[in-house]
């Protein structure tokens, strides 16, 4: 199972007509689109709750709709300059049900990040203002009411893994695969996705902790897309993995899980133990998928007649 690291390997695709450099998004492109869709959402986000438009303390309305329009906007935008096949290279499309026994081998990795998490706030604990942001931004978000729970389940478990797979995964990610091969595209991704998600307060404890956790699940989800050839998997296992979350907080209760979502430094190694398993089998499963779909897909030929036209870059509208 190597990775091969030559886009032009004759046995993952044709030899596209378009040269690989040439292929959008580019490792900066990337970034900047990034960094776009941060600001755009965090902008709008912002206003809407300065607005009133959902309330002071509908942080996750307003999350919702920072995310729909601001990257959601930035997608849509930047998808413009992806060639045909458009929904073969984002994604849209749908995948095998072979592939749902993988799927489901990698949501025990709540428990593994978790874990992580556990021995880096042991190694570079994490600063009292960013403790005391945390306790603030949970009592905003909490689900103490059935209005609260349906607003985070709409936000959480469907607009965020929508708009978030089809930028990062369906946009970023078919550019810098086809640039960079497939090991390489997907790390890229998984850090531009992590990135936009994790709090730099300036401690080290306050960016180290949530990273480590957002570049595990972007890596297993963008293994999913390059194994499915869909962004599809990507936004079931995001909202899974949302699921699994906010289930964990609401049965704290009633089934505590030391170290996960109860008091405890460290969570039981019988529950480690067969959630690495799991993943792995997961894991295996999928990258041998993604090695026998290619790296690069064609651009075809314009037909004489047809009426779309080119533009300066080699791209078609």
């Amino acid at each position: 199972m190597s990775e091969p690291d030559d886009p032009h390997d004759p046995h993952d695709a044709p030899p596209p007509i378009q040269p690989p450099e040439d292929i959008f998004p580019s490792p900066m492109a990337a970034a900047m689109l990034s960094l776009a869709g941060l600001f755009a959402s965090s902008f709008i986000a912002s206003l809407a709750l300065a607005s009133g438009l959902v309330g002071e303390t509908s942080i996750m309305a307003a999350m919702g709709i920072g995310s729909a329009v601001g990257l959601g906007g930035v997608a849509t935008l930047a998808a413009q300059r992806i060639p045909q096949p458009h929904a073969e290279r984002l994604g849209l499309q749908g995948f095998s049900p072979t592939l749902l026994s993988a799927l489901l081998c990698l949501l025990p990795v709540i428990f593994l990040v978790s874990e992580i998490d556990n021995y880096w706030r042991g190694v570079m604990p994490s600063s009292p203002e960013f403790d005391a942001l945390r306790e603030e931004l949970e009592a905003l978000m909490s689900s103490d009411s059935p209005f609260a729970l349906a607003q985070t389940s709409i936000v959480a478990l469907g607009i965020v893994p929508v708009v978030e797979g089809f930028f990062f995964f369906g946009v970023i990610l078919q550019g810098l695969v086809a640039r960079m091969g497939r090991l390489r595209g997907l790390l890229l991704t998984a850090v531009l996705y992590s990135l936009v998600h994790f709090p730099a307060s300036g401690a080290p404890g306050d960016s180290v902790v949530p990273l480590t956790t957002w570049l595990t699940l972007g890596g297993l989800m963008g293994l999913a897309r390059l194994a499915s050839g869909s962004i599809l998997p990507v936004i079931l296992l995001a909202s899974a993995f949302s699921a699994l979350h906010l289930a964990a907080d609401l049965s704290r209760e009633a089934m505590p899980i030391a170290g996960f979502n109860a008091p405890g430094d460290h969570t039981s190694w019988l529950i480690l133990i067969p959630a690495l398993i799991s993943v792995w089998l997961g894991v295996r499963q999928l990258w041998q998928e993604a090695l026998t779909r290619p790296v690069m897909i064609p651009i075809p030929k314009p037909v004489p007649g047809d009426d779309h036209e080119e533009d300066d870059s080699g791209f078609f509208f």
